[in-house]
C-alpha cells in the first residue's frame, strides 16, 4: 500500500468536514473520527469511522446522530444500482438526514467515483445527470457537522462500493468487516 494518509479529529474538531488539528486530550464524552486511505496497485480507496470508546459517556443525542448517518449511508447504498442517476443516490441519503432533522448539517456531496484517482467522476451529488454503470466504484460518505455554542460534533461514515455484474452495489469491504455496525463496533 502507498500514498497512505490519515485524519483524526476529536470531539468538536470533527465538526468541520475535514477536521482541524489541536493539542487536546480525548474527553469522556468525545467521539473519535478516523478518516484514512491510500492506494494499492495504483487504485485508491478510503474509509471513515466515527466511534466511541467503551468507557466513553457520549451524549445520547450524539448516538442518535450516529444512527441517522448510518441510516443515510444504508439508504444510499440501497439506491445505488446500474441505471440509476447519481443524484438519486445523493437524494436518498439527504432524505433520511432531513427526516431526522439533520439535513442542514450535511454540507457536502455524498460521494465520488474512486479508482485511479482519489476523487473522480462520476460524483454522487444533487443535480448530477450521470448514470451509474456496472463496474463503477464510489465512496459513500454521508456526514453531519454541527457547530454551535451548545453542541459541536461531527459524524462521518465512509465506505467504498462498486456496482457488480448484477447491477447491485457491494461494499469493497464486504467479507472483511463491511459497514460499521454501531458506534462501539466501527
Amino acid at each position: 500500500m502507498s500514498d497512505r494518509w490519515t485524519l483524526v479529529p476529536l470531539g468538536e474538531n470533527a465538526a468541520l468536514p475535514h477536521g482541524s488539528g489541536a493539542d487536546r486530550v480525548l474527553g469522556q464524552s468525545d467521539l473519535v473520527l478516523i478518516d484514512t486511505g491510500g492506494s494499492l496497485h495504483e487504485y485508491h480507496s478510503a474509509v471513515t469511522r466515527t466511534f466511541i470508546l467503551p468507557d466513553s459517556r457520549a451524549p445520547d443525542e450524539y448516538l442518535g446522530y450516529w444512527f441517522a448517518v448510518y441510516a443515510a449511508q444504508t439508504a444510499a447504498l440501497n439506491a445505488a444500482k446500474e441505471g440509476a442517476a447519481t443524484s438519486r443516490v445523493d437524494e436518498a441519503a439527504r432524505k433520511v438526514l432531513a427526516e431526522h432533522g439533520l439535513g442542514q448539517y450535511f454540507t457536502h456531496r455524498l460521494g465520488h467515483g474512486i479508482g485511479l484517482e482519489d476523487h473522480e467522476a462520476p460524483y454522487l451529488r444533487g443535480g448530477s445527470a450521470d448514470i451509474i454503470k456496472t463496474g463503477n466504484a464510489f465512496s459513500n460518505e454521508p456526514g453531519v457537522y454541527i457547530e454551535g455554542k451548545v453542541c459541536k460534533v461531527g459524524i462521518h461514515l465512509e465506505d467504498c462500493f462498486y456496482i457488480n455484474q448484477d447491477g447491485h452495489a457491494v461494499y469493497l469491504t464486504s467479507g472483511v468487516g463491511g459497514q460499521a455496525f454501531d458506534p462501539l463496533h466501527p
